[in-house]
């Protein structure tokens, strides 16, 4: 081979090499594929749903070894104890005050038989200055104050799940989310009812972790939320509906350790995958919509990562979840009914974030003093009547409870319904007040009010009202929120509701109002 070959065979060489590490550096700097979080029954199922399982328990058994290492080693800000006490804890210094005072608030409000719960529940102490920043830092609305609810719980489920990854040494594994709002999957996963699974937690309502009761499918349908433009009012009605529904039908009840009672409530291993799918409920609303500014995404929030060390970030770091290392399997098809498509004569129908809406009715200064009260709304027939081609025109009716205040905890909670008039047994389910965080912020007794507003758009349809139709009804019934799973004990477990209804917390409503939004135009056919 002459001297000029030899030359161009070297330079080739020489390119093909570079090319390769430029080809490797490359691929160095792409961040890895997300991983996906699935729902429960996929993340079991198959061989490698038991390898997943398997991590799953390995990472929560490991971390759960943890929690008597020496409170101010890196171990311990990997243990499950710390965990759950970053959501909340009991404890001399704790802004929800100790064990002891919680037991006493419970007597307080004739809620005494729960008190049990709090066996083996121990005051905590920080053990160091990043224990006393990151402790009971988690976010929930109080009553004329709105948390950053979504972004502090993505954050929180973030970094722990970089601590269960490394306590499972398996960097593939992502949370399991428990679908509840598939309405085929209500009842706790058999895993979490096992006795002899890390997953178990005695300190839940009995008869829900043996099976013999579930959520109401009813109370875990949202269907009508993800329509909502408004990223504020969708965040407040994820938190004080579905999400505070689920913590205290776990619970067993709110304020009850442990899923009832938000300073312990991380202790329990359902949580994270029932956070989970509030995340994920979180990332459906933003596959429709977009994130809006303002000072809520630059709120910063401190944890520790897998090494122990404390970590400071803003919100706005964490609205994209593929960033962060992981995606949910399904967040385009998040609603059971998919929303019809609108008649072809009417023009589209407004923004919901701009629509007018108006009061047709309104009954004011409803006193909840029994275990089901009814309350006539008094709709002329002329009102009825428009109210009525409007709905046919697309133009939503929403029930609003307004002003919903009581002096200490009902010891239920309630289920809203619509009725006829003429026939109260015709009645359609509207949504669950339940009481999570209510009642005792930050260790002190203090009143609850809130206002919640409901589309019921639908199901003044379905209860088939016509013109003629003598009214209409709202229904407010005590319940402990789930349903048996023989239904040939509803009526037994209605009863004990009943009974464990407490007239002296003094609920009131101050108006209950039927509003309607303006129809959208209607357009000549041409």
């Amino acid at each position: 081979m002459d001297a000029r070959n030899k030359r161009i065979r070297s330079l080739g060489i020489a390119a093909g090499l570079l090319f390769f590490t430029l080809s490797a550096h490359l691929q160095a700097q792409q961040p890895p594929a997300p991983q996906v979080r699935m729902r429960w029954q996929d993340f079991i199922s198959g061989p490698d749903g038991a390898k997943r399982l398997a991590s799953l328990k390995a990472g929560i058994q490991k971390m759960k070894s943890l929690d008597t290492s020496p409170p101010n080693s890196t171990d311990f800000r990997r243990s499950w104890q710390y965990w759950a006490n970053i959501h909340g804890y009991y404890g001399t210094v704790s802004p929800d005050g100790t064990v002891a005072q919680q037991i006493q608030y419970l007597q307080s409000i004739g809620m005494g038989s729960y008190t049990p719960y709090y066996t083996g529940i121990t005051d905590q102490t920080p053990p160091d200055s990043a224990a006393q920043t990151t402790w009971a830092t988690c976010q929930h609305s109080a009553p004329g104050m709105q948390a950053n609810f979504f972004g502090w719980h993505r954050m929180y489920l973030y970094y722990f799940e970089r601590v269960l990854r490394w306590a499972a040494a398996d960097n593939t594994l992502r949370l399991p989310y428990w679908d509840y709002t598939d309405p085929t999957q209500v009842a706790l996963p058999a895993e979490f009812q096992s006795t002899a699974s890390t997953l178990y937690d005695p300190k839940r309502d009995p008869s829900l972790n043996t099976g013999a009761s579930t959520l109401n499918p009813n109370s875990t349908d949202i269907d009508t939320l993800f329509s909502q433009p408004n990223y504020l009012t969708y965040e407040l009605s994820i938190e004080e509906g579905i999400h505070g529904y689920v913590h205290c039908t776990v619970g067993p009840t709110c304020p009850v350790a442990h899923m009832g009672d938000v300073p312990v409530a991380g202790n329990d291993p359902v949580f994270y995958s029932h956070h989970a799918n509030i995340d994920r409920l979180w990332a459906c609303w933003q596959n429709l919509h977009s994130d809006p500014g303002g000072s809520w995404q630059n709120q910063q929030f401190s944890f520790v990562d897998e090494t122990g060390t404390l970590q400071t970030q803003p919100v706005k770091t964490f609205l994209d979840s593929a960033s962060l290392g992981y995606v949910y399997d399904n967040v385009a098809t998040c609603s059971r009914v998919a929303a019809p498509a609108p008649p072809t004569n009417l023009q589209a129908a407004p923004d919901l974030a701009t629509r007018k809406m108006t009061v047709l009715v309104s009954a004011k200064s409803i006193s909840i003093n029994r275990a089901q009260t009814t309350v006539e709304i008094k709709l002329p027939k002329p009102m009825l009547r428009t109210m009525l081609s409007q709905l046919e025109r697309q133009a939503n009716v929403e029930l609003v409870l307004r002003d919903i205040t009581a002096q200490s905890h009902p010891g239920v909670l309630f289920d809203v319904y619509l009725a006829k008039k003429a026939d109260p047994k015709e009645r359609q389910f509207v949504g669950t007040i339940s009481w999570f965080n209510a009642f005792r912020h930050h260790g002190k007794s203090v009143p609850e009010k809130r206002t919640l507003q409901y589309d019921v758009t639908e199901q003044l349809k379905k209860l088939g009202m016509t013109a003629e139709t003598s009214g209409v009804t709202v229904v407010i019934e005590a319940t402990e929120g789930r349903v048996p799973a023989d239904s040939s004990k509803a009526e037994e477990m209605r009863a004990v509701a009943a009974k464990a209804f407490r007239p002296q917390a003094k609920l009131q409503i101050g108006a209950i109002e039927l509003q309607q939004a303006s129809a959208p135009p209607v357009t000549e056919k041409k």
